[in-house]
């Protein structure tokens, strides 16, 4: 017997319990053409939550460093202190995370600021896309840890369209910036 409510474990260390997620039946109507774009709106817009979460949670991140090294070293050199400024003001060149649609999966890649480097003068100076930080199902709002660069790894770490588990991730204290929360525990 398949359950009709969605998976409502907080967070994944119970998921290999259970069924598969994209096996759990949501409704006993099909949905209509119009709920199925209105779901892939939500996704998407999902996604763009989440990629703000990231960003937030990197920006904490980079914080909390520069203000142990000042408390644990000082800043004689005034580094640290200028890093804080800059990033209180909005000009630090922190990294960020944006999405690329394809046919079934949004990836979301986390992009880091590349300066001039006189070894590599013809590099461009500005963002470039680093590591893919996860995938979501375009269909389903299924979330997967990537097993590399084009392609998720089997097992589904969370869902979008469910309410614990958006919570969850539009959390910055409970997300990753390094991807940390979508290893299976």
């Amino acid at each position: 017997m398949v359950p009709t409510q969605p998976c409502s474990t907080r967070y994944n260390k119970y998921i290999h319990n259970t069924r598969h997620m994209t096996t759990i039946q949501l409704s006993a109507t099909p949905k209509t053409k119009k709920q199925v774009q209105e779901d892939q709106l939500q996704i998407a817009q999902n996604v763009q939550d989440l990629c703000k979460t990231l960003e937030e949670n990197h920006e904490q991140y980079v914080i909390e460093l520069h203000e142990r090294s000042i408390l644990r070293d000082g800043d004689s050199g005034g580094y640290h202190k200028g890093q804080l400024r800059e990033i209180h003001d909005g000009t630090a060149n922190l990294n960020r995370f944006v999405s690329y649609e394809g046919r079934k999966y949004i990836k979301i890649v986390m992009q880091e600021y590349q300066e001039y480097n006189e070894y590599y003068p013809n590099r461009e100076v500005g963002y470039r896309d680093g590591s893919v930080h996860a995938f979501v199902d375009k269909k389903t709002g299924d979330v997967y840890k990537p097993a590399g660069y084009n392609k998720p790894a089997k097992h589904v770490r969370y869902n979008l369209m469910n309410w614990d588990h958006r919570k969850f991730l539009l959390n910055p204290k409970c997300v990753d910036w390094a991807g940390g929360y979508l290893y299976m525990r």
